[in-house]
């Protein structure tokens, strides 16, 4: 037997614009991100928890995120539709803030790790877009997760400043 179940939510999508080069901020960003090892779990199933959660915190970069995956929609469009455009999608996130929701709602792995789509809208303008992740986790309706959400995007919002600035600096 079937069970079908729809639900409705509400979430804020932040799009912020900045007078950077795609290149530098896009550099910056990754720079501040670690890389995720995804098959970290599978390979340290045996080893003692405080050892993987030492690992998997290993993977965070000085924003305390990790990249799990980048997608090049610029080098798809370019080749493939003819379209000159620089546009990337980061998924990231940190596997033991993530710990700290999914144990309380499993279904909070629906919207951790994190999405961005960065895009250039002139040669010295860049476009940064995401969800706020509170607002995507509001709808589990429990307090905890709401708390370790608002911490997220708080950070979000550091590490996207903090990528600004660094490739202003660069810049001048």
């Amino acid at each position: 037997m079937q069970r079908v179940t729809h639900h409705s939510y509400s979430a804020i999508r932040r799009e912020l614009t900045f007078d950077v080069a795609y290149e530098a901020f896009t550099h910056e960003l990754e720079r501040s991100l670690g890389i995720m090892d995804l098959n970290v779990a599978g390979r340290m199933a045996t080893r003692p928890p405080q050892e993987l959660r030492d690992h998997l915190q290993s993977f965070a970069g000085s924003s305390g995120f990790a990249l799990f995956q980048k997608i090049d929609h610029g080098g798809l469009l370019s080749v493939l539709a003819g379209v000159d455009t620089r546009a990337a999608t980061y998924v990231f996130g940190n596997g033991l803030i993530a710990l700290e929701m999914t144990k309380v709602d499993p279904r909070a792995g629906l919207y951790v790790p994190l999405r961005m789509f960065v895009r250039a809208l002139g040669p010295l303008e860049i476009e940064v877009t995401y969800d706020v992740p509170s607002t995507l986790l509001d709808q589990l309706a429990s307090s905890e997760i709401t708390a370790v959400a608002e911490s997220l995007d708080r950070k979000v919002e550091r590490m996207v400043s903090d990528a600004v600035n660094r490739a202003n600096r660069l810049a001048a």
